[in-house]
């Protein structure tokens, strides 16, 4: 039967067939929601499908029988290229592919997003129809003037988006607040937050709710506003949107500018109430919020250890800082030179400025 026949194209991976035999669209779509089916009844991709609705929905619309096999392989290859971070190679195939569509220029804005490209970026969205650009167009390179940060070409960008009569959820919104956070612009990143109309939040999927109010709290957690960041995670929470680690995060974050290391450690004592067991992330924010206190962090460390959570190269830098704080220059450089050679560390700015204040140090 035709599913059959699908699979089995499928398999070959046989472009001569496969342009030979295409069944209709209506066919595909079925056939996708009883693979999907399928998939669900074993316990595969079911959280994913159900709790990102709206990502599903804009993949399904850049779905198209009439692309041809070398776009769709060129694709394929550029989103693999920006998963493994081989950006350089992503970028070269994607200029030397003819004839790149809105789908290949997506997953070139992707790269330069996850590359923090901002020049290519923008080369690439000019290379673009106005009237082809889709919801995932605009916001994939709203995100990649983010990671740039260049929240008013981000503004820019949704504006256009705002205007274009395309219809869009809650992602582009949740891009917009992630921008001017990323960029040290709390306030506009709340405006944004504030700008998100009821009935997009109401359709919203909980993980895109979740993701709102995490962008929003964590834009006011860099800045040290642990009050509003609260007052945040008690209007989620209220809404019954279930927090998640992230939003943990934020709170213990919120409290390090202000040295408030008893709020966040009421917060980290909160995550149990609500079915989160602390990870390594919660840990390490904990001890930085702690990093004016040794012998508290030193404590942490026991604690994390017998909770059974392995302290990452973070952790580490966290710790070093509360050593060089208190002026213990010997455990410092041992601290430092025992995780080196167990592999931890890599080359960063953090651990070069830590270095450098450890030369004040006495040995």
């Amino acid at each position: 039967n035709q599913r059959f026949i699908e699979s089995m194209l499928k398999r070959l991976r046989c472009p001569v067939v496969s342009l030979l035999w295409k069944p209709p669209r209506a066919q595909i779509r079925t056939f996708a929601d009883e693979k999907l089916q399928e998939r669900m009844r074993m316990g595969l991709s079911a959280q994913y499908s159900h709790n990102n609705p709206e990502r599903l929905q804009n993949i399904a619309k850049l779905r198209s029988v009439d692309r041809s096999v070398n776009l769709i392989r060129a694709t394929a290859r550029l989103k693999e290229f920006a998963r493994t971070r081989q950006f350089e190679a992503g970028w070269a195939m994607f200029k030397s592919t003819k004839g790149a569509d809105i789908a290949l220029c997506n997953a070139a804005l992707h790269l330069c997003a996850k590359a923090a490209w901002f020049d290519r970026a923008q080369s690439v969205w000019k290379q673009m129809p106005k009237d082809l650009r889709d919801v995932i167009s605009f916001g994939t390179m709203i995100n990649a003037c983010a990671t740039c940060k260049q929240p008013e070409h981000a503004e820019a960008v949704f504006i256009e988006l705002s205007s274009s009569g395309l219809d869009f959820d809650i992602i582009p919104y949740n891009s917009m607040i992630n921008a001017f956070g990323m960029s040290g612009l709390p306030d506009r990143a709340l405006e944004y937050f504030h700008m998100i109309p009821s009935d997009v939040m109401h359709r919203a999927s909980v993980p895109n709710k979740q993701v709102a109010y995490q962008s929003v709290m964590t834009a006011l957690a860099r800045v040290g506003d642990y009050a509003r960041t609260r007052s945040l995670f008690v209007r989620m929470t209220s809404e019954g949107v279930p927090p998640n680690h992230t939003h943990f995060n934020a709170l213990m974050t919120s409290c390090v500018q202000g040295n408030l290391a008893d709020t966040a450690q009421a917060v980290f004592d909160m995550m149990p109430h609500y079915g989160l067991t602390p990870n390594v992330v919660n840990w390490t924010a904990l001890l930085n919020c702690s990093r004016y206190n040794l012998p508290r962090c030193k404590q942490i460390m026991q604690e994390m250890e017998r909770a059974s959570v392995e302290p990452s190269s973070l952790t580490y830098l966290e710790l070093a800082q509360a050593h060089v704080l208190a002026k213990d220059g010997p455990g410092a450089r041992a601290l430092i030179s025992d995780v080196e050679a167990k592999g931890h560390y890599v080359d960063s700015q953090r651990l070069q400025r830590l270095t450098r204040q450890l030369q004040s140090l006495p040995s």
